[in-house]
């Protein structure tokens, strides 16, 4: 039995769309592992035929058949890690996050907080109703621990104290 070379050239050919769909759709991995068996197959037909150097070409196609699969499927399993975890850019990524407390913020008080090597301007995000209805408004001061809690408009982040008070501690009263 004889086969076509144009066979061999088809698979290869075929093995090479297979990665690239790979790439565009939601799967499990299964076009990356016909893509790999299609270059496999598609050499050696090629090398069965007698084309000439098929050896060369034939450790060519098992090379790239290794590295794409490779690397296709280790960007597969990293997805599969990442999948279901919370963002960690971005807005929502700092959510959560502890600061620093680098010039003095309050409820109605703009403030400047380090949090993630960067400095953002702050705010407290609630004050508790006794001390909201008073002629003094709580601050938090230097150097303090800050918790990130969202996010207002313009990139004003609400922060609440990363430790709660036992009794003026932590925040201060501006008068």
């Amino acid at each position: 039995m004889v086969i076509s070379p144009a066979v061999g050239v088809v698979l290869v050919l075929v093995g090479l769309a297979l990665f690239l769909i790979d790439l565009n759709v939601t799967n499990h991995g299964l076009p990356t592992a016909g893509a790999i068996l299609a270059l496999v197959v598609g050499g050696l037909v090629l090398l069965s035929t007698g084309v000439p150097y098929a050896g060369v070409l034939l450790v060519a196609v098992a090379v790239v058949a290794a590295l794409m699969g490779g690397v296709l499927f280790g960007i597969l399993g990293s997805l599969r890690t990442s999948k279901g975890q919370p963002a960690i850019t971005g807005k929502e990524g700092m959510i959560g996050e502890v600061g620093t407390v680098r010039s003095p913020l309050g409820a109605d008080t703009q403030g400047w907080v380090f949090v993630h090597g960067e400095r953002w301007r702050g705010v407290l995000a609630f004050v508790s109703g006794e001390t909201a209805s008073g002629e003094y408004e709580p601050v938090v001061e230097v150097g303090r621990k800050v918790t990130v809690v969202g996010f207002r408009d313009e990139a004003v982040m609400e922060v609440v104290p990363a430790e709660w008070p036992t009794r003026r501690s932590v925040l201060d009263t501006k008068n």
